[in-house]
Protein backbone atom coordinates (compact mmCIF):
# COMPACT_ATOMS: atom_id res chain seq x y z
CA UNK A 1 0.00 0.00 0.00
CA UNK A 2 1.81 3.46 -0.91
CA UNK A 3 1.23 6.64 0.86
CA UNK A 4 0.71 9.66 -1.43
CA UNK A 5 3.28 12.38 -0.70
CA UNK A 6 1.97 15.81 -1.48
CA UNK A 7 4.43 18.36 -2.40
CA UNK A 8 5.80 20.72 -0.08
CA UNK A 9 3.57 24.30 -0.43
CA UNK A 10 4.96 26.94 1.72
CA UNK A 11 3.24 29.60 3.37
CA UNK A 12 3.86 33.02 3.21
CA UNK A 13 5.09 32.19 7.38
CA UNK A 14 7.25 29.41 6.40
CA UNK A 15 8.50 31.34 3.07
CA UNK A 16 9.70 34.23 5.90
CA UNK A 17 11.31 31.97 8.38
CA UNK A 18 13.24 30.01 5.73
CA UNK A 19 14.52 33.54 4.24
CA UNK A 20 15.80 33.93 8.44
CA UNK A 21 17.36 30.66 7.67
CA UNK A 22 19.13 31.43 5.25
CA UNK A 23 20.33 35.15 6.42
CA UNK A 24 21.59 33.57 9.99
CA UNK A 25 23.40 31.15 8.13
CA UNK A 26 25.19 33.74 6.31
CA UNK A 27 25.84 35.86 9.09
CA UNK A 28 27.48 32.03 11.35
CA UNK A 29 29.55 32.07 8.03
CA UNK A 30 30.59 35.37 8.22
CA UNK A 31 32.10 35.32 12.29
CA UNK A 32 33.69 31.95 11.55
CA UNK A 33 35.51 34.18 8.41
CA UNK A 34 36.42 36.41 10.69
CA UNK A 35 37.56 34.26 13.36
CA UNK A 36 39.94 32.44 11.21
CA UNK A 37 40.90 36.26 9.44
CA UNK A 38 42.13 37.32 13.18
CA UNK A 39 43.74 34.33 14.24
CA UNK A 40 46.13 34.80 11.10
CA UNK A 41 46.77 38.42 11.79
CA UNK A 42 47.32 37.52 15.50
CA UNK A 43 49.81 34.77 14.95
CA UNK A 44 51.64 37.29 12.26
CA UNK A 45 51.60 40.12 14.54
CA UNK A 46 53.35 37.84 16.98
CA UNK A 47 55.79 37.25 15.11
CA UNK A 48 56.56 40.27 13.75
CA UNK A 49 56.24 42.03 16.89
CA UNK A 50 58.28 38.98 18.60
CA UNK A 51 60.87 40.15 15.69
CA UNK A 52 61.14 43.66 16.21
CA UNK A 53 61.61 43.32 19.61
CA UNK A 54 64.49 40.86 19.53
CA UNK A 55 65.94 43.31 17.32
CA UNK A 56 65.54 46.30 19.47
CA UNK A 57 66.48 45.23 22.47
CA UNK A 58 70.23 43.70 21.70
CA UNK A 59 69.33 40.72 21.65
CA UNK A 60 69.01 40.69 25.28
CA UNK A 61 65.76 38.81 27.04
CA UNK A 62 63.38 41.80 28.24
CA UNK A 63 59.98 41.74 29.49
CA UNK A 64 58.34 42.82 26.64
CA UNK A 65 59.14 39.28 25.34
CA UNK A 66 56.59 37.92 27.63
CA UNK A 67 54.12 40.47 27.62
CA UNK A 68 53.87 40.57 24.05
CA UNK A 69 53.56 36.87 23.89
CA UNK A 70 51.07 37.04 26.60
CA UNK A 71 48.77 40.23 25.23
CA UNK A 72 48.08 39.11 21.67
CA UNK A 73 47.16 35.63 22.46
CA UNK A 74 44.96 36.59 25.28
CA UNK A 75 43.05 39.03 22.90
CA UNK A 76 42.76 36.82 20.06
CA UNK A 77 41.28 34.33 22.59
CA UNK A 78 38.67 37.08 23.71
CA UNK A 79 37.68 37.58 20.01
CA UNK A 80 37.71 34.00 19.53
CA UNK A 81 35.54 33.49 22.64
CA UNK A 82 32.98 36.34 21.36
CA UNK A 83 32.57 34.93 17.91
CA UNK A 84 32.09 31.77 19.28
CA UNK A 85 29.35 32.46 21.60
CA UNK A 86 27.47 34.62 19.02
CA UNK A 87 27.65 31.86 16.71
CA UNK A 88 26.62 29.50 19.30
CA UNK A 89 23.65 31.92 19.96
CA UNK A 90 22.70 32.32 16.48
CA UNK A 91 22.69 28.41 15.90
CA UNK A 92 20.27 28.18 18.95
CA UNK A 93 17.66 30.52 16.94
CA UNK A 94 17.98 29.17 13.77
CA UNK A 95 17.28 25.59 15.42
CA UNK A 96 14.22 27.59 17.14
CA UNK A 97 13.06 28.43 13.82
CA UNK A 98 13.51 25.27 12.33
CA UNK A 99 11.36 23.54 14.96
CA UNK A 100 8.84 26.21 14.06
CA UNK A 101 8.61 25.13 10.49
CA UNK A 102 8.55 21.46 12.03
CA UNK A 103 5.42 22.63 14.11
CA UNK A 104 3.97 24.48 11.59
CA UNK A 105 3.63 21.34 8.82
CA UNK A 106 2.21 18.47 9.03
CA UNK A 107 5.23 17.10 7.02
CA UNK A 108 8.33 16.04 8.66
CA UNK A 109 10.84 18.78 6.79
CA UNK A 110 14.57 19.02 7.86
CA UNK A 111 14.25 16.63 11.16
CA UNK A 112 16.61 15.11 13.72
CA UNK A 113 15.01 14.00 16.85
CA UNK A 114 17.69 12.27 17.68
CA UNK A 115 20.67 14.67 18.28
CA UNK A 116 19.62 18.53 18.92
CA UNK A 117 21.60 21.13 16.94
CA UNK A 118 22.68 22.54 20.09
CA UNK A 119 21.99 21.34 23.52
CA UNK A 120 21.29 23.45 25.94
CA UNK A 121 23.90 22.62 28.17
CA UNK A 122 26.97 24.27 25.59
CA UNK A 123 25.22 27.42 25.48
CA UNK A 124 24.82 27.64 29.31
CA UNK A 125 28.82 26.69 29.05
CA UNK A 126 29.63 29.07 26.55
CA UNK A 127 27.74 31.95 28.45
CA UNK A 128 29.61 30.88 31.39
CA UNK A 129 32.97 30.67 29.69
CA UNK A 130 32.59 34.39 28.43
CA UNK A 131 31.96 35.65 32.00
CA UNK A 132 34.87 34.30 33.37
CA UNK A 133 36.92 35.59 30.59
CA UNK A 134 34.88 39.17 30.60
CA UNK A 135 34.89 39.73 34.43
CA UNK A 136 37.56 36.75 35.73
CA UNK A 137 35.14 35.23 37.83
Amino acid sequence: MLVEVTPYTKSFEDELDWMLLDQLHGVVSQISRFCFETKKFCVTTEFIVLTLLAKFTADKLDHAFFVSGLVIPLCFWFLDAVGYYYQVKIRGTMESIRERLVARNSQQIVTDNINPMIPPGRVRRCVWQLKILAFGT
